[in-house]
């Protein structure tokens, strides 16, 4: 990843983490930034695209996500330690819903993501979300926070409804959930009702990020 163009969930992570845990981040995305010979993803995605993709599926009912998550370890062995436990995030949090709410889900085809764009800072990619509708009434666009650690919390939460309300303007902040994978965890204005200085705290933020990136040797380019 380059710091003027990164992922919500790895911006995410930075504002959670200790300046010990951030120092190393910045660290190893400055060298994943940095041109290499193999194919290796430097956001970190690809591990968990995977997953997240049978999540939906499991969902959408196209999918069992205990069996693709089986699958996906008999061909990659590193991923038999983080898989399981993403996939029993997800199901806990999934079919609690689904058993509170005795409304039919149906998932969403289509486009739902959004980039939110801060002037002199750079752009924040809010993609490959969940959107479902509930019953006739209820809409709900979840966004993936699939990191082991550190844990999110109600202001990070907070912060990262308002970037995503920010890149997606057409959908109601209401609707919008973080959804702490592991955890099992999501994040919704009732649980982190904005307070009117969301976009102060996320530029003063990203901008200290930024500057932490040029110190540790990383290049200033988007």
């Amino acid at each position: 990843m380059s710091i003027r163009v990164i992922s919500l969930k790895n911006l995410m992570q930075l504002m959670l983490a200790d300046p010990k845990l951030q120092r190393r981040l910045i660290k190893y995305h400055i060298r994943q930034a940095r041109p290499r010979s193999d194919t290796a993803s430097g956001d970190g995605g690809d591990f968990h695209v995977a997953f997240w993709s049978d999540a939906k599926k499991h969902a959408a009912g196209k999918a069992n996500l205990l069996e693709a998550t089986a699958e996906r370890i008999k061909k990659h062995k590193g991923r038999k330690r983080l898989y399981p436990l993403l996939t029993k995030g997800f199901l806990e949090w999934w079919e609690e819903n689904r058993r509170r709410i005795n409304e039919p889900f149906d998932v969403k085809d289509g486009s739902f993501k959004g980039r939110l764009e801060l002037a002199d800072l750079g752009i924040v990619k809010v993609e490959n979300n969940l959107a479902f509708s509930i019953g006739e009434d209820g809409f709900r666009v979840v966004y993936p926070y699939v990191c082991e650690e550190p844990e999110v919390n109600t202001k990070v939460g907070r912060l990262a409804l308002w970037a995503m309300s920010q890149a997606m303007p057409d959908q109601a902040i209401e609707n919008l959930r973080i959804l702490d994978v592991i955890r099992g965890r999501t994040f919704s204005t009732e649980e982190c009702p904005m307070i009117g200085t969301e976009e102060q705290e996320f530029r003063a933020f990203y901008a200290a990020q930024i500057e932490k990136w040029i110190e540790f040797g990383g290049d200033d380019v988007g």
